[in-house]
């Protein structure tokens, strides 16, 4: 075959573009992680005036925080022993929760941010099934606490806290509303037993003559946090805690793992460049303990890709099917639950309470067959975060828990003697938070929009690549038989 000028000029630029696109796509992503790098270094540290900043100090959305009731419909027949209780939900009721960081100080020698989070609570009657004062029947909280406080000290001083109590008509089932439940109400039999248990040098926060699950924490803050600030452009440890209430660990459990303060505050943030690989954690204030996190699928949210984790139902699991939670059992590992709730009482302040996923989701049959009315469904009830993969910011979210109380006889006072052996759920939450339209917007044109212009990059870079080396080989081909036919 012979080689005229122009041959030698096509083959030379078909052979260039070849190797240049070669060259351009096998250095593609090296070049689109340096620029991602690059963006994450400015945007991500949570300084003020960055990107991150702004949306950290104070969320744009308000949280929407629902509480559902369980309304028990069956005392009489609980009480005599004929019936397990049996409840219907009510809900939601719709409190818009407004976050804001406030006495932010940083501490270079370790690169933290330390902060507090003011937490306020407006309820939102249009959103909800009614006033926040529309009352529900429970168990007497105050009264099965003072008793389950007062079971292992002598029989007569049960039976005289026991007879005032009756006496002042305080019956094991109460009438409450969301807000009194929620937020507290007085209770002057339950401040008359504070005294009584004092001059017997028995205490309890509890004992304090009110009672209510978030009782004086609206326009307050679940304390002070220290989290890894990326200021230092060190990301692994991004938005994670380092110490809350200057504690590494507390002292509410039973072994150094489950002590141990980890994760992310919120869980609203996560370091950067997630992959379904990853290992993420919240830490729950109001559960004193660690969540881990589940990658479950990719998913797209208004336009966005995220990945989608799930706090996995064996966080909720008994020591016997998940090890790691020995330390939540109390006094030890033959007094865990059964599969599907964490006892509280070590953080409860002796109330017999528990947490667990909505509806026992996820729990052992055995809690379904202790109480009716239960309907637990996986796209209602598990807590999921999703994040977006690059930055680790959670676009959207639903912090879900419930509050169940150990109910069981207690023979020193008589209204609970033949009281139902039973986890008897409270009321469950549900704290759904999204990103709102503008920040949503913001998200899809300057990531996801460049992020889907890059795969359609690859694909030209790789389809030029191979028609540049098909047109050369086609050419060679075409002027080899041609240098034949002419030699025949």
């Amino acid at each position: 075959m012979r080689f005229t000028k122009k041959k030698i000029a096509a083959i030379t630029t078909l052979t260039f573009l070849f190797l240049l696109t070669l060259i351009l796509r096998v250095t593609f992503d090296t070049i689109v992680n340096a620029v991602i790098a690059m963006e994450l270094r400015e945007k991500l540290p949570l300084r003020n005036g960055s990107l991150a900043f702004h949306y950290w100090v104070k969320p744009p959305v308000p949280v929407d925080f629902k509480i559902y009731v369980f309304d028990i419909v069956n005392q009489e027949e609980i009480l005599d022993g004929s019936a397990v209780p049996t409840v219907i939900e009510r809900g939601p009721y719709v409190y818009k929760l407004h976050l804001k960081k406030t006495d932010i100080k940083y501490h270079g020698e370790n690169s933290t941010v330390q902060y507090r989070q003011k937490q306020q609570f407006v309820y939102d009657r249009k959103s909800s099934v009614g006033p926040e004062n529309t009352t529900f029947t429970t168990v007497n909280i105050p009264f099965i606490t003072v008793a389950n406080v007062l079971q292992f000290e002598p029989a007569w001083l049960q039976t005289i806290v026991d007879s005032y109590f009756r006496s002042q008509n305080e019956a094991p089932f109460i009438k409450k509303s969301v807000r009194d439940i929620w937020w507290g109400y007085e209770d002057p039999v339950l401040k008359q037993a504070s005294a009584i248990a004092k001059y017997f040098n028995i205490s309890s926060p509890l004992l304090t003559g009110k009672f209510g699950f978030f009782m004086d924490k609206n326009n307050t803050d679940d304390g002070v946090f220290n989290v890894f600030s990326g200021l230092n452009h060190n990301f692994t440890d991004y938005a994670m805690i380092d110490r809350w209430n200057n504690m590494r660990s507390q002292s509410v459990w039973k072994s150094d793992f489950a002590n141990r303060v980890r994760g992310s505050g919120d869980g609203s943030m996560q370091p950067p460049l997630i992959t379904k690989h990853s290992k993420l954690s919240i830490f729950d204030t109001n559960l004193r303990r660690t969540l881990s996190l589940e990658f479950n699928t990719s998913a797209s949210y208004k336009g966005v890709d995220v990945l989608r984790f799930l706090v996995p139902y064996s966080e909720f699991a008994s020591a016997k099917d998940n090890p790691g939670n020995a330390g939540y059992c109390t006094p030890d590992t033959n007094h865990c639950p059964p599969s599907g709730a964490i006892n509280m009482s070590t953080v409860s302040y002796t109330a017999p309470l528990c947490a667990s996923l909505p509806h026992f989701l996820g729990g052992d049959p055995y809690y379904q067959k202790q109480v009716k009315g239960l309907t637990p469904s996986q796209e209602k009830h598990q807590p999921y975060y999703e994040y977006h993969s690059i930055t680790g910011v959670a676009l959207n979210a639903a912090r879900r828990y419930q509050l169940n109380l150990r109910t069981k006889p207690y023979k020193g006072f008589e209204a609970f003697r033949t009281m139902a052996d039973a986890y008897v759920p409270v009321l469950w939450i549900d704290g759904v938070a999204t990103m709102d339209r503008s920040t949503m917007n913001l998200f899809k044109s300057d990531l996801q929009d460049p992020l889907n212009a890059i795969v359609y990059v690859k694909l030209t870079l790789i389809l030029a690549s191979c028609l540049s080396a098909a047109s050369a080989l086609l050419l060679l081909l075409h002027w080899w038989r041609a240098d034949k036919k002419i030699m025949v």
